[in-house]
């Protein structure tokens, strides 16, 4: 008992340390999906780094990202697509196999540090265009712009104490 009680503090512990902000948005059960976002620079340049887990959405080419703050400010982001990969496995009902596929996407979109001070003020609304459906996400209490915000203020900082 001692030790699954360590075990799960320990996984606790872990993965607040994480660099990324996560959420899962399932509007109906076949297009649900896990939205993860983190911030990287590279150079003298920010982007945020989206990745979507989901049975069939994938970013564009060149996709576009819309943010709405709690203030009404709107930022649309222009990016590239990083990566998409599809993982397949199967599950055994009785003597079928059905196979179960999830596929990771992700891109990078450049912004401005300017515009990453917009961002902790909370974001209310986020637009990322996929295919075959755009992601679109209402919040009603900040979920993702003050640790984005936060997680910019650490990659600032990393270049700051070198």
């Amino acid at each position: 008992m001692k030790y699954i009680l360590f075990f799960i503090i320990t996984l606790c512990c872990l993965s607040s340390n994480a660099q990324t902000v996560s959420y899962t948005y399932k509007p109906l059960a076949a297009e649900g999906c896990r939205m993860q976002y983190s911030v990287a620079k590279q150079d003298t340049s920010y982007y945020i780094i989206a990745t979507v887990s989901s049975d069939r959405m994938r970013f564009l080419k060149e996709p576009q990202m819309r943010i709405r703050t709690f203030n009404n400010i709107v930022l649309s982001l222009g990016g590239t697509t990083l990566d998409n990969r599809d993982e397949t496995a199967g599950v055994i009902v009785g003597n079928i196999v059905i196979p179960v596929t999830e596929i990771h996407s992700s891109a990078q979109f450049p912004i401005t540090p300017s515009q990453f001070e917009e961002l902790k003020n909370g974001i209310s609304k986020i637009r990322l265009d996929m295919t075959p459906m755009n992601h679109e996400r209402t919040f009603d209490k900040d979920k993702i712009g003050k640790k984005i915000y936060k997680f910019y203020l650490q990659a600032k900082s990393k270049d700051d104490n070198f």
